[in-house]
């Protein structure tokens, strides 16, 4: 009854007899990040980056979902080399590899030196699957691409230099806020509370998506092909099918990255900086002079209230993820830029 209410309540926002869809017709690159997830937010009991991966891959090949580049921080798999052995499986299967840093911090924590040997570290890991992707993508830890220009310049020069292209988020529906309620419920062996996750993350997916190609329209004129991110957490394992097969039933195209990276809209980017966490939507809705409505969506704080256990709220999982990351690389967190 709730998903339903959620779907309703999103079509009526942004459809009428007189204006169509906004996902009819939106050409999508789909794109997965954190396959490994990241250090200190391990896998819950019974799940891998083999098995999430796994069932994306089958998603992706029933829904035609062509050419999906992973990008991942390679921290992780210092203490689980095992992890690497899934891009071999995901490039078989016709999908891609980017640079994502090595330990996934924000470059408004880093001076640029330490974020490019981050970079670099990175590249050295998944140097051969990078080569064997038809482009060299990057993209920014957090979607954050530094808190002052002066910064975002000299790493796009540094990327320039090494061949890549910053591939931005366009499009995101808070997915990985999903995953630390379903952890805990899969924790509890709660299967009503896993699927309940499931079904308002689908719902959540589809009124984001369908709001932020409304704000595309508003804040540039057109609907540029967008460029979609999931994460490679078991939710999204789990509901990443669904979500594919509701985009194609609304009448979305799937296409490349490649393709979508065709726009100028998604070379150049917003002419705007911010240290906040923005994708590159709201970057281009802010820089219009507006913000989109329900982002974060408020239904996240229900989530929250979803098979808790004490401790294991989502800013707990990440903050001790956080002060683990402190520990490896010294810098200062700035838990007000997630605002």
């Amino acid at each position: 009854m709730l998903v339903s209410m959620v779907r309703t309540a999103s079509k009526e926002n942004f459809m009428s007899a007189s204006s169509p869809d906004p996902i009819s017709g939106l050409r999508l690159a789909v794109t997965v990040d954190d396959q490994f997830q990241w250090t200190g937010i391990p896998f819950p009991d019974g799940y891998d980056p083999a098995r999430v991966s796994g069932a994306m891959v089958t998603a992706f090949r029933e829904h035609q979902v062509p050419g999906v580049y992973a990008f991942n921080s390679t921290a992780p798999t210092e203490e689980h080399p095992e992890y690497l052995d899934v891009l071999d499986t995901w490039m078989a299967a016709g999908h891609y590899v980017g640079n994502h840093t090595h330990q996934h911090i924000s470059l408004n924590w880093l001076d640029v030196g330490t974020y490019l040997r981050d970079v670099e570290a990175s590249e050295k890991v998944l140097d051969r699957w990078i080569a064997a992707s038809p482009s060299r993508y990057f993209r920014y830890a957090f979607g954050m691409e530094g808190d002052a220009l002066e910064k975002t310049r000299a790493v796009q020069t540094h990327l320039t230099r090494q061949g890549f292209l910053s591939s931005p988020v366009t499009m995101w529906f808070y997915d990985a806020q999903f995953m630390v309620a379903y952890h805990r419920a899969i924790a509890l062996r709660d299967r009503e509370a896993m699927r309940r996750v499931e079904d308002l993350l689908v719902a959540t997916a589809i009124e984001q998506i369908r709001s932020q190609a409304s704000a595309a329209q508003r804040a540039i004129g057109r609907v540029p092909s967008q460029i979609l991110l999931i994460h490679g957490t078991a939710v999204a394992g789990a509901t990443i099918g669904r979500v594919c097969a509701e985009l194609r039933q609304l009448g979305a195209e799937f296409i490349t990255s490649e393709e979508a990276m065709a726009d100028p809209a998604n070379v150049i980017g917003a002419p705007y900086t911010t240290r906040q966490f923005r994708n590159m939507t709201q970057k281009w809705a802010e820089f219009a002079g507006f913000a989109i409505d329900n982002m974060p969506p408020k239904v996240l704080a229900e989530v929250e209230t979803i098979a808790v256990i004490d401790g294991e709220s989502y800013e707990e999982v990440l903050g001790r993820a956080i002060t683990e990351w402190t520990r490896r690389v010294a810098f200062t967190p700035v838990p007000n830029d997630f605002h």
